[in-house]
């Protein structure tokens, strides 16, 4: 069922005008981007000039999908014959019709924030909780105006939305247009750090998800976390119910690695899997779990869900295969994003997984935006590496020049000033029966050494 008819839209846009609008309208939510648009969506619009919107170019590759058009000109776009809603500012228009149906939802919303690890557990949350009805920004438009426009589309009759949530457009203000129900904060790490700003501020920063949050809803927090006091502080002044997750005794929620990959929930032993599981997956599930056993769902039906996950592209997900007529390789991608914590889990992971091999290659990215300390937490990653002990290691980027210099005496391998340079001589270092380990953050580029290794992959297989 659309939510959002004439009668709903002129509430929660007082000062909108409706143009052509007929009588039995109604829509889906919002669209700012042509990709993924779907049947019933409302699109906003913008003229060459503009920054905001959808390209007028992009409508008639729309055709009957779009159910009316946002815009600031109705003149402008009458000629397409469409319903229009006119309004002075587009940004505007999002924002008010989130906060218009999130008041008028019932449900419960679970918010996750966090450095690392909130996208996938946003997802093995909404894994989780679909069968009983979710909706979620999978699309990972995590800023407050991402957010926002996910929202307009979200489906007012399931039980619950889930939220990924960012620092970006402010997190209480993030917290103030979802108002969770449940707030977790997956983890503390350098990330996005200006220049001298320390920790602690992105603690404070990320602790802002309560900040709309009613007495005696619900923290999730990572009990082993850089300024743990600063996040528990802000959840306990709120009065919030607060429930921990780690690896030592304290924890609520307790994941226990090695040979036994289990999850202890509340005193309850839970067997994960007889397999090798990363750290940061198994910490991802204690999440989950904490959350179902909340809303007071099954736990046994929620745990067969996270065993079968299947990891996001450039988010540990991996692919082997041929890449020729004599070589076969086992590549996991990491490739989406780095920071030193999710650096630090996502090697041991693949320590845990595939550290028995004989042939294993890192290819390694700078961490960028890591603050004050980004060449010490370069510098600390050879201890990861050690634990492996790769057969070949690739590093690129500027930051991975002085880990280089403590690297080249140890392992075979290179170091590459940028993606494009080790693109050209990636091939070279591949050998037949490889696990391939490639983690960067974005603007390194790395996943283009993933997509030359898949589309390889795809052509042999």
């Amino acid at each position: 069922m659309n939510f959002w008819t004439k009668d709903i839209l002129e509430k929660a846009l007082p000062e909108a005008k409706f143009h052509n609008f007929p009588k039995d309208f109604s829509a889906n939510g919002i669209r700012v981007t042509h990709l993924d648009f779907d049947y019933g969506n409302i699109a906003i619009v913008r003229k060459p000039e503009e920054k905001v919107g959808i390209r007028e170019s992009f409508l008639p590759s729309l055709g009957d999908k779009i159910s009316a058009l946002v815009c600031n000109d109705y003149k402008y776009f009458s000629k397409y014959n469409l319903p229009i809603i006119e309004v002075k500012d587009v940004n505007d228009v999002v924002i008010r019709m989130a906060f218009f149906i999130r008041r008028n939802y019932s449900g419960t919303v679970i918010d996750i924030t966090g450095s690392s690890g909130k996208t996938t557990t946003t997802r093995m949350c909404y894994d989780v909780l679909s069968d009983y009805g979710a909706s979620s920004n999978l699309n990972q438009a995590n800023t407050n105006f991402g957010i926002a426009w996910n929202m307009t589309l979200y489906n007012t009759e399931n039980k619950y939305w889930v939220n990924e949530t960012s620092l970006g457009g402010g997190m209480d203000l993030n917290s103030v247009l979802t108002k969770p129900d449940i707030a977790v904060v997956t983890n503390i790490a350098p990330v996005h750090l200006k220049a001298n700003q320390p920790l602690i501020n992105v603690a404070i920063q990320k602790s802002k998800i309560f900040t709309a949050m009613d007495i005696g809803k619900t923290a999730i927090i990572y009990n082993e976390m850089a300024y743990k006091d600063v996040v528990l502080r802000a959840a306990a002044n709120k009065y919030l119910k607060v429930i921990t997750f780690g690896e030592n005794e304290e924890s609520d929620v307790r994941i226990l690695t090695g040979d036994r990959n289990s999850i202890n929930l509340f005193g309850k032993l839970y067997k994960y899997s007889d397999n090798p599981v990363p750290k940061h997956i198994l910490l991802d599930a204690a999440i989950v779990l904490a959350i179902v056993q909340t809303l007071g769902l099954p736990i046994e039906p929620a745990l067969e869900k996270l065993r079968n996950f299947n990891s996001i592209v450039g988010r540990g997900q991996v692919t082997s295969g041929n890449i020729d007529t004599h070589r076969k390789i086992t590549m996991i991608d990491e490739s989406f994003n780095a920071n030193p914590l999710s650096m630090k889990f996502s090697l041991d992971g693949f320590n845990k997984m595939f550290g028995k091999n004989k042939n294993k290659m890192l290819i390694l990215g700078d961490m960028a935006e890591g603050g004050p300390e980004t060449v010490q937490q370069h510098l600390d990653l050879l201890e990861d590496i050690n634990k492996i002990k790769p057969t070949r290691v690739l590093l690129c980027g500027e930051q991975m020049s002085v880990l280089w210099d403590k690297v080249k005496d140890l392992y075979n391998g290179k170091y590459y000033t940028n993606v494009e340079e080790l693109l050209a001589d990636i091939l070279g270092w591949v050998e037949d029966d490889d696990y391939i380990f490639i983690k960067a953050s974005h603007s390194i580029e790395l996943f283009k050494a993933v997509i030359k290794l898949r589309d390889m992959i795809r052509a042999n297989n």
